[in-house]
């Protein structure tokens, strides 16, 4: 039977104690001083109000469980130990914010049962030979140092799906800077992912979450966020990857490197030129295009130097991940609407539908741009809309890509706001014999009347009518008998009074 302590009383630990089965604390107040030791064989629980401030080293050969809240080791500037022969447990119904975590003396796996943190008050987290196994839980390392995480042969594994959540170490790095190596790995391999922070990130709390995991030769399940690999899994690497800041104004500046292992690109049915591997981001749209290096002796990927994190993956340069649109621009160029766009990589591209919107729901194609079919070399693409701005004030744009197989993919939409058109009343042809038309460009809907006279000042006609934003064209003739000579049409548009002069031959 485990020991219980009181639900009262302060006790104050400065020699060892004998060891026992294990400690549960279900509301006394426990305080370690510096310099003490003490020992727990067995678990130990903390429950209700109880509390333990640790400025020495307690070590345990059983599992931790915090059950009481935050303040369990608040505050506190020791160290906890983990030195038990059998898997142990960090759980509890709350987090644990540990000072220093040495679990180097487990020589079984240690797992996270429940969300846990490391490094107050510049503590560190020490892995030794052992396994941390993350278990879809969240492991936050608030010391910044590079030097925070120590390790001989130890490592994170952080293998799970997302439909369970990552396993993920959670860095709060802020503002410093260095060579940050991340431990991750299998039960049986190293898998180490390094981060050459050059440029300090702003934000004194900005933080790298880091995650990943294999999978099968399809590349499924995928990451959370990304529906479909647009591309030939059979040419892609089997991993990604997930390496996102938080709390960053703006984020650091980094080199990544990125490890694997040889059956993840040679497994059949992959059919990828190791050589030719290189690493595509997820910009949250698309892939963008292959970056980086590959060292086919070390199996590691390397990008380029970048303040842009996300979800990795790899894929043969050869076959990328298809078209990543790095840029698509939509502006006002007088009355004509002007598109531009830019891809990073295309593969398998057909072309773009360029497609409109008065409403932003309901779009129109009008007009088509044929691709480059696949590269990787960046391509830029224009796209006039000649008189746009006949159509209203406000539209919307976006671009619908083509794949060579059908696929469709739609980029976002970019606004354009156009400037009203002046007003405007126009008759053509002039002169004119039998027909004509009158043309009326007014800013807005509106109802007009339209008069003509002769050339005497007589009302000839009378035209009531409902215009629409822009250019409006109505067709009309002489009426039979009307003699040649000179007319007057009148009319207000857009609140100015306007006159224009028709001839009939």
């Amino acid at each position: 039977m485990k020991p219980t302590l009181p639900p009262w009383g302060l006790f104050l630990l400065t020699t060892l104690p004998a060891a026992g089965q294990g400690l549960s604390n279900q509301g006394a107040l426990i305080s370690i001083q510096p310099g003490v030791q003490v020992s727990v064989v067995g678990d130990i629980s903390i429950g209700s109000s109880g509390t333990i401030d640790n400025a020495g080293t307690l070590t345990l050969t059983g599992n931790w469980t915090n059950n009481a809240g935050s303040g369990v080791l608040t505050p506190g500037t020791g160290t906890v130990q983990l030195t038990g022969t059998a898997t142990q447990q960090l759980g509890g119904s709350s987090a644990t914010t540990f000072h220093s975590l040495d679990v180097s003396g487990a020589t079984g796996p240690v797992q996270l049962t429940a969300d846990q943190a490391v490094g107050a008050s510049g503590g560190v987290l020490a892995l030794g030979a052992t396994q941390l196994q993350l278990n879809s839980k969240v492991l936050t390392l608030n010391n910044g140092a590079a030097t925070a995480l120590t390790r001989t042969t130890g490592r994170l594994i952080s293998e799970t799906l997302p439909a369970a959540g990552y396993g993920r170490l959670l860095w709060v790095i802020g503002a410093n800077t260095g060579t940050y190596s991340i431990p991750m790995g299998t039960a049986t391999a190293d898998l180490p992912i390094t981060a050459v922070i050059s440029t300090a990130g702003t934000g004194a709390t900005g933080s790298l979450s880091v995650a990943t995991y294999p999978t099968p030769a399809n590349n499924t399940p995928l990451p959370t966020g990304i529906t479909n690999l647009q591309g030939d899994a059979n040419k892609a690497l089997d991993r990604f990857w997930v390496v996102q800041p938080a709390n960053y104004t703006t984020a650091p500046s980094a080199t990544l490197t990125f490890s694997y292992q040889e059956a993840e690109w040679n497994t059949a049915p992959n059919s990828i030129t190791e050589a030719s591997l290189r690493l595509q981001r997820w910009n949250g749209t698309r892939f963008e295009a292959p970056q980086g290096s590959v060292n086919t002796s070390g199996n590691t990927l390397t990008s380029a130097s970048q303040n842009t994190f996300g979800i990795f993956a790899s894929a043969d340069q050869a076959a990328p991940l298809p078209v990543e649109l790095r840029e698509f621009t939509a502006q006002a160029q007088g009355q004509d609407g002007l598109l531009n766009w830019a891809t990073a990589s295309e593969n398998g591209n057909r072309g773009f539908d360029v497609e409109v919107s008065l409403d932003s729901r309901t779009f129109q194609p009008v007009g088509f741009v044929a691709g480059f079919g696949t590269t990787v070399v960046s391509r830029a693409y224009r796209f006039t809309d000649p008189g746009a701005a006949r159509r209203g004030s406000l539209q919307y744009y976006r671009l619908r890509q083509l794949d060579a197989d059908g696929t469709a993919t739609y980029s976002p939409v970019r606004t354009v706001a156009f400037a009203p058109p002046p007003a405007s009343l126009a008759v053509w042809p002039n002169p004119a014999h039998d027909s004509y038309t009158v043309l009326l460009t007014v800013a807005r809907q509106q109802p007009a009347t339209l008069t003509l006279y002769d050339a005497i000042g007589r009302k000839v006609s009378e035209l009531r009518v409902l215009l629409q934003s822009g250019e409006n064209r109505l067709p009309t003739q002489f009426a039979a008998g009307q003699p040649a000579g000179i007319y007057l049409f009148s009319t207000t548009l857009d609140g100015q009074p306007m006159r224009t002069r028709l001839v009939r031959d």
